[in-house]
């Protein structure tokens, strides 16, 4: 099995973990089901606080991907080693930019078939970037650029599918890492089977080279199959390993209720039960009732004062012990 930087050993793991705890997590309170549990017409979108950094993280995860996939050449057995790092920093940003601009596009043509409003979506294009990341890492080094915007091209349409997949299943992924990280992952795995360029195998292993991608295999009338069979299988075996190894895991941790934090907490959000924050920096996000109910059941707040159903005394609160 060939996986230069990693899309199978690294992005399937993880997107296939995360597939799980999600699964067994179940959604956010209000994402597809009203109060009374009755399932909603249209799932309930609930958006981040700050698109300037989603931009900003998005940024830095690309830039970190370049020393990801390049520094993944440096221990290779090959005179050649700095023409593969070369290629593997262009193929890198040509996936992660050729994703991210079909997400975006296709995401504004099927708006606008839709609603009749053409909606340019930030998040398409930064997760349809990254989707593009992970499928580049298995083999960014050993395909030629022009391979390496085909698969960002898929990679961009694969989110796309497999995001809204996701919301009609009503498996709630926040940050959409199955998409990326499971779907791009895997198709990372499969196109390197069906890429991988004689050349670039020649200059990442140095040798004379018997087996080819399955595309250049057709080009030499042999229809050898060997690599993609070992990519299918190492996909299978990295597919069930960890779901054999995770599963029982987060069930335990789902049974021991270590998994999702108390609704309660839920309700007045993370950032007042974990974080600490002061209601009056919610800026009307949480009512004021639910933050009393919480205030009343939390031993960490103990000196907080309830004065009445419209203000809150949150002055000299001890916030953690």
């Amino acid at each position: 099995m060939i996986d230069f930087a990693g899309s199978g050993v690294v992005h399937v793991t993880g997107g296939c973990t995360a597939l799980i705890a999600t699964k067994l997590l179940g959604p956010r309170k209000g994402r597809f089901h009203d109060d009374r549990g009755e399932k909603l017409r249209r799932p309930n979108l609930l958006v981040g606080h700050s698109k300037s950094l989603q931009m900003l993280g998005s940024f830095i995860l690309w830039f970190g991907w370049f020393g990801f996939n390049a520094g993944s050449a440096l221990k290779i057995g090959s005179d050649l080693n700095t023409i593969v790092i070369a290629k593997a920093v262009a193929n890198t940003a040509l996936a992660g930019g050729s994703s991210g601009v079909t997400a975006l596009l296709v995401n504004l043509f099927l708006t606008e078939r839709k609603t009749g409003e053409p909606v340019y979506k930030l998040a398409a294009a930064m997760n349809g970037c990254l989707t593009g990341l992970a499928a580049i890492t298995g083999s960014c080094g050993i395909i030629e650029p022009w391979a390496a915007i085909m698969i960002g091209t898929v990679a961009g349409l694969i989110y796309l599918f497999t995001s809204n997949l996701l919301e009609k299943a009503c498996i709630d992924d926040a940050v959409d890492a199955i998409p990326v990280h499971l779907a791009g992952g895997a198709w990372g795995v499969i196109a390197t089977g069906l890429l991988a360029s004689p050349r670039g195998l020649r200059e990442m292993y140095g040798n004379s080279i018997e087996h080819v991608g399955w595309f250049y295999s057709w080009g030499r009338d042999s229809g050898d199959f060997t690599i993609m069979g070992c990519q299918i299988i190492g996909l299978l075996f990295i597919l069930f390993w960890t779901s054999s190894v995770m599963t029982p895991f987060f069930l335990v941790l789902n049974y021991l209720g270590m998994l999702r934090s108390d609704s309660l907490e839920e309700i007045v959000g993370l950032d007042v039960s974990y974080h600490g924050y002061a209601p009056h920096s919610m800026d009307g996000e949480v009512r004021n009732e639910d933050l009393q109910e919480y205030y009343r059941k939390n031993k960490r707040y103990e000196k907080v004062i309830v004065m009445s159903d419209e203000e809150i005394d949150v002055d000299n609160v001890d916030r953690f012990e």
